[in-house]
């Protein structure tokens, strides 16, 4: 701690830098307004109150210096004796506002993030100093009336304002009269004692002002009166403090700074000032909607004369090391020092569901040069590196919507292999000296990879064997127990087995957990057509969402709502582009650089059909082939990174593939488009995949994907058992539709699925085929 009082200001920087919190305001009186540049010589400096105040006791009492009343009853008794004019223009005599201009400390106040700025001066320099307030626009209030019409932030004029602005509030009557005459201005700053922490500069403990307002507070609010900080060169003796304390003020008294002897006499005031705001300067957070990029790095213009002020710990990425640059280096030691970074970006990523499209191709030119070096350098890792090291690659590929290639995936295979986190075992060699619950950490989570990778490529002993390795863990990990049943439930919709989705949708409870799986289960609910369940769940995941506080370096609930919205909208087609009320509330989500339009529009685009593609063909013998066959499985081509990338974004989203247009019998909608699109993207690099994605999406025999993904060509490309692997699947989805048949666009689906079937008929066996 540098000083006694320093928690208390700490109180107040950490208010002020909140994002979610209700924020910090300030009221500033006269003594702040001392900090003003004469604009011209011998100008001196502007008065306080104590100044003024002897100013009218020497006009009203020139020969008496020692019998002097209270500061607001002297200035009852000029205004008794001369009038209220005569007050005023001694008042813009002494000011002199037009003689001042305002200081970098009036810059530096204002560039703050305070809800509002209260003030009692009459001088204007605060209204001055707001063009140059680049980050920051202040509305100014001067008069009640003007309140309801000023947006916050606001500079709100108390006492009247300079030149013109009247009544100002100077003498014992105005005081008296205050809280009836001005009742709004009182109101507004209780309010703000109530919703913000309140800090006040400028004045001194018995200044009448402060004196003033605190007891009006605390008249008025009573036992409930919030504490308000006194910040200032105070010189407090022990029982003013106490008095203050008693009051529910507390007082940040400079005069404890453990440097305060080396200041100045005239200069004690201007260096507590400034050592305030520099304190409150570096509370400043690091922006999270900037993740991964660096900070600026901030010059430290401390004077030596200021010092302590205390550094706040902000959580922000550290630099990472070039792959280029560190070429020359030890491969371990470059491996392990990107794993460092890697962690600690992770770590404190603010917890978008996806990472948004803007800063993706920041991330993958960071992350793909690692991605071989990584690869290259697991012989000269230990096992625990290599895992550290491959855990951090997968999780960015994750958020990356990013496939994970077959090369990695047979190393992360190899390095699991060789770690057994039950008997605490590395390569058959028991190890008691390591942390292994950040193992087990790291080995759950690339193991998760892997199963939805098999999923992928439709290995189904690969995905049950990851599975089941899984399983030990689900005690431990919410997050994975919730993950392996979801990933359960997709295998069965790949799979078009409606027999174990429904029972596994039963034993899958999704109550009191992150309301992301409350989102993933309504997708699954809606895909076999529980379509009453699956709002119920949506609308409950929204709700579960809202009651979840959001935090500087966590936008978990705002990202989530956004996008639970997204899919309750596209579920019941609504627009919410183009629908008002909806549009405010995600307007009010779009923080931190995060737009789930943008983020759908992105992944659209991404899957939009080349220029040059033709219109599907008859599926007949002798149709006109087209100019260009593509074969095989290439999950490193663009085609199949961007197919991925919407399938993977509709099952980590929840967004469900199909919806009903109402009193059509036809489905579509929105993303349903961006689905068709990815399964025509799908059909020249993962066929098998493709297909079962028209199986979902098609609404009818007619549907033009349909004849675009399995026309005659690609069909004769497709291996045999893929395709009576995807006959079975549609079979059982007829099954399926025609024992649930409830509407025409259940009928719709089922000619669909006949159609794709007598498309697959041509690479089934005969056998096959009869039985």
């Amino acid at each position: 701690m540098i000083f006694p009082d320093q928690s208390h200001i700490n109180r107040v920087r950490d208010a002020l830098w909140q994002r979610y919190g209700n924020g910090a305001s300030i009221m500033i009186g006269s003594g702040f307004s001392r900090n003003a540049v004469p604009i011209r010589p011998n100008a001196g400096i502007m008065p306080t109150w104590g100044d003024v105040t002897d100013h009218f006791f020497g006009e009203l009492y020139p020969d008496d210096g020692e019998n002097r009343g209270g500061d607001l009853r002297i200035a009852q008794e000029y205004r008794t004796a001369f009038g209220r004019t005569a007050l005023h223009d001694t008042l813009q005599r002494l000011i002199r506002d037009e003689e001042f201009r305002p200081s970098p400390l009036h810059e530096r106040m204002l560039e703050l993030p305070w809800q509002d700025i209260f003030t009692t001066n009459w001088d204007t320099l605060l209204e001055r100093t707001r063009s140059s307030a680049l980050e920051r626009h202040y509305s100014v209030i001067t008069r009640v009336d003007e309140i309801p019409m000023a947006r916050k932030p606001r500079i709100v004029k108390l006492h009247g304002s300079l030149p013109s602005q009247f009544p100002l509030i100077v003498t014992e009557e105005d005081y008296r009269t205050y809280p009836t005459k001005f009742a709004p201005f009182v109101n507004t700053v209780q309010q703000a004692m109530m919703e913000t922490v309140l800090c006040l500069i400028g004045f001194s403990g018995d200044d009448p002002n402060f004196l003033s307002w605190s007891g009006w507070v605390r008249d008025n609010l009573g036992a409930s009166a919030p504490k308000i900080y006194l910040a200032g060169f105070l010189n407090l003796s022990q029982h003013r403090r106490r008095m203050l304390e008693s009051r529910n003020v507390v007082p940040i008294d400079l005069a404890l700074h453990p440097q305060q002897h080396s200041w100045p006499p005239d200069l004690k005031h201007h260096y507590a000032t400034e050592w305030l705001l520099h304190t409150l300067e570096e509370g400043r957070p690091y922006n999270v909607a900037d993740w991964p990029t660096l900070p600026p790095r901030k010059k430290k213009n401390i004077p030596d004369q200021l010092l302590p002020v205390a550094q706040v710990d902000s959580k922000e990425p550290l630099p990472e090391p070039s792959a280029h640059t560190m070429e020359n280096e030890d491969p371990a030691r470059a491996i392990n020092a990107i794993t460092r970074a890697w962690r600690h970006d992770r770590l404190i990523y603010p917890s978008w569901l996806t990472l948004p499209d803007v800063k993706r191709q920041a991330l993958t030119l960071n992350t793909e040069p690692w991605e071989w070096k990584i690869l290259q350098s697991l012989g000269v890792l230990s096992p625990i590196e290599s895992l550290l090291a491959l855990r951090e690659l997968i999780w960015r590929e994750d958020i990356l919507l990013m496939p994970t290639y077959s090369q990695l995936q047979t190393a992360v295979e190899g390095v699991l292999n060789l770690i057994d986190c039950e008997r605490h075992t590395i390569d058959g060699k028991e190890e008691t000296d390591m942390d292994w619950r950040a193992v087990r950490e790291g080995w759950r989570n690339t193991a998760a990879a892997l199963v939805t990778a098999a999923r992928y490529r439709f290995d189904r002993d690969a995905f049950e064997q990851g599975v089941e390795a899984l399983l030990p863990f689900e005690d431990e990990d919410e997050d994975i127990r919730h993950r392996i049943r979801h990933e359960r439930c997709l295998w069965a919709i790949f799979d078009s087995d409606f027999q174990i989705l429904n029972r596994l949708l039963s034993e899958w409870p999704t109550e009191n957990c992150d309301p992301i799986w409350m989102m993933r289960k309504a997708a699954v609910l809606w895909e076999v057509g529980h379509s009453k369940e699956a709002l119920e769940l949506l609308e409950l995941a929204i709700a579960e969402t809202r009651q979840i506080p959001a935090h500087d370096s966590n936008v978990s609930p705002p990202s989530r709502e956004a996008w639970a919205m997204l899919c309750w909208a596209t579920i019941n087609m609504i627009d919410l582009e183009h629908s008002q009320t909806a549009r405010n509330r995600l307007r009010e989500l779009e923080i931190l650089h995060y737009n789930v339009f943008d983020e759908r529009r992105a992944v659209s685009d991404g899957v939009e059909p080349d220029k040059s593609e033709e219109e599907p063909l008859p599926f007949e013998l002798y149709g006109r082939r087209s100019t260009t066959v593509r074969i095989g499985h290439d999950p490193q081509s663009a085609a199949y990174q961007a197919g991925y990338r919407a399938v993977r974004l509709s099952e980590i989203a929840g967004l469900p593939s199909h919806i009903l247009v109402a009193g059509t019998g036809l489905r579509g909608s929105v993303w349903g488009e961006v689905m068709k699109k990815a399964a025509e993207k799908l059909a020249d690099v993962d066929l098998r995949m493709a297909v079962g994605l028209v199986q979902r999406v098609c609404s009818g025999d007619n549907d033009k994907t349909l004849g675009r993904v399995m026309s005659l060509t690609r069909m004769a490309n497709l291996l045999t058992d893929e395709a009576e692997d995807l006959a079975q699947a549609c079979l059982r989805t007829i099954d399926h539709f025609l024992a649930e048949m409830a509407n025409t666009s259940d009928l719709q689906r089922v000619g669909a699925l006949i159609e794709i079937l007598s498309r697959l008929v041509v690479r089934i066996n005969p056998d096959s085929v009869e039985s």
